[in-house]
């Protein structure tokens, strides 16, 4: 378990203070539907056993996610927020690149045993996953813009 918090939250929360210093006001507001998307995909994918992730902590799967829940995988959306707001031409390839980035670690994650799928889970479900989670963050991001909240 210390892998997940270290990797997972630590050193997450460590790049993530160069945004809190650069965009505070994005942080604070697109953290928190990035912690929420990723807690309600990952508890669905447990309950669904497409996918499992070490340690394996019997009828409770997702408590060895959240260390991910709460820190890598909303502040991976936090910066593709504020890399979009620098660079508002290029909307659909930073997503791109963020979905892909996201899929590749967890690719890494699958090589070293660290996540294992089932019930027909694959790396391209994983993408589409994380496709939908950060289309999601974007999309409260852009009602954000409406309400001239961000």
């Amino acid at each position: 378990m210390w892998v997940n918090i270290i990797f997972g939250f630590i050193i997450p929360w460590l790049v993530a203070l160069y945004l809190v210093r650069k965009s505070p006001k994005t942080s604070l507001l697109i953290y928190p539907v990035g912690a929420l998307v990723s807690m309600a995909i990952n508890s669905l994918g447990f309950q669904m056993r497409f996918w499992d992730f070490t340690p394996l902590i019997p009828n409770d799967e997702s408590v060895s996610a959240l260390p991910l829940d709460l820190g890598l995988y909303p502040i991976i959306a936090c910066f593709m927020i504020w890399t979009i707001m620098l660079h508002r031409n290029k909307t659909a390839l930073i997503l791109f690149l963020f979905v892909l980035f996201t899929t590749l670690l967890e690719y890494v994650g699958l090589l070293i045993g660290k996540v294992t799928y089932g019930n027909g889970w694959n790396i391209g479900f994983t993408f589409l996953s994380y496709l939908l989670a950060l289309g999601f963050v974007y999309i409260y991001f852009r009602i954000l813009e409406r309400f001239r909240l961000l």
